[in-house]
């Protein structure tokens, strides 16, 4: 089985510790924030600073004439040469950190006129999530324990030396339309040697995915999506671990399955074709590859 082990920043926690009733807030603080916050970049020195429990000296948010008290002091404000760039406040395994209360709180202060930070984010240890002030959903939320297939977005938005960059936000291009824009059609055959598989989702009538999202052409990065029927996906049999290849054979009446590997890469040739369908999402247009072949 070739693979590759991605860097993990949190390869030595125990996440079974997240089922007990003693580990809360604190703990996931000290254990799991820490930890990636640094591995960001901050520390307790300046420029890239980590301030903790910042209060403020007006903890008001004013909409016209009304005021919103502040209810929330973010546990972590992080701050680049002196400007705020974003928050993050830790809550307890047992706290809801998608449309609740938190993430509410979270965002009056990042908007107060004192803090206006552009991104802020939360964490109760299973979870993370980040919110750009200017969206309502969130521009990231994945499993903490699939941090390793998130670690460089998040670095390229939350680093010090990006986190005010008016591109940090900007989408990869779509290997598939660049393909189809330079004149490759559906006749035209593809290899792509050693794609990191990360992940592989079940779409409808026995069609699979998987996403790529740091594929490179000509010193170009692109976002890539190869999707393939059951035939390829019996042919990486022996090339994913057997339990993950087991749930994808399974259908759900409650859902689709994704399968992710939060550590590995598994590194396989493929060969290909143009797609003919445009696919959609709200927030881009894409041309998904068909993979015809695992070739290795």
């Amino acid at each position: 089985m070739n693979s590759q082990k991605i860097s993990n920043i949190l390869e030595h926690f125990d996440y079974r510790l997240l089922e007990n009733p003693e580990f809360k807030e604190d703990s996931v603080r000290e254990e799991i924030v820490l930890p990636i916050i640094k591995g960001l970049g901050y520390s307790a020195n300046k420029p890239n600073q980590i301030i903790r429990s910042r209060n403020l000296i007006h903890p008001f948010v004013a909409i016209g004439s009304q005021k919103k008290k502040i209810y929330i002091i973010p546990d972590y404000l992080f701050e680049v040469n002196d400007k705020p760039s974003w928050i993050l406040d830790a809550k307890s395994p047992t706290e809801s950190i998608i449309k609740s209360k938190n993430v509410e709180q979270a965002y009056s202060y990042a908007i107060h006129p004192e803090i206006r930070a552009r991104f802020f984010s939360l964490c109760n240890g299973k979870e993370f999530v980040l919110y750009s002030v200017d969206n309502f959903e969130p521009l990231m939320h994945f499993q903490i324990q699939a941090i390793p297939l998130y670690w460089e977005n998040l670095k390229a938005i939350l680093s010090p030396k990006n986190v005010f960059s008016t591109n940090s936000l900007e989408y990869k291009k779509d290997l598939g339309l660049h393909l189809k824009r330079l004149g490759f059609d559906k006749n035209t055959i593809l290899i792509f040697p050693q794609i990191p598989v990360t992940n592989i989702t079940q779409l409808d009538n026995d069609m699979f995915t998987i996403n790529v999202g740091g594929a490179t052409l000509n010193d170009t990065t692109y976002v890539a999506t190869f999707d393939f029927h059951l035939d390829v996906l019996k042919q990486l049999k022996g090339k994913i671990p057997d339990d993950g290849f087991e749930m994808l054979l399974t259908r759900k009446k409650e859902g689709r399955v994704a399968v992710r590997f939060p550590d590995r890469a598994y590194m396989v040739d493929v060969e290909c074709e143009i797609g003919q369908k445009l696919e959609e999402n709200d927030k881009e247009i894409f041309l998904p590859l068909k993979l015809t072949r695992i070739i290795n």
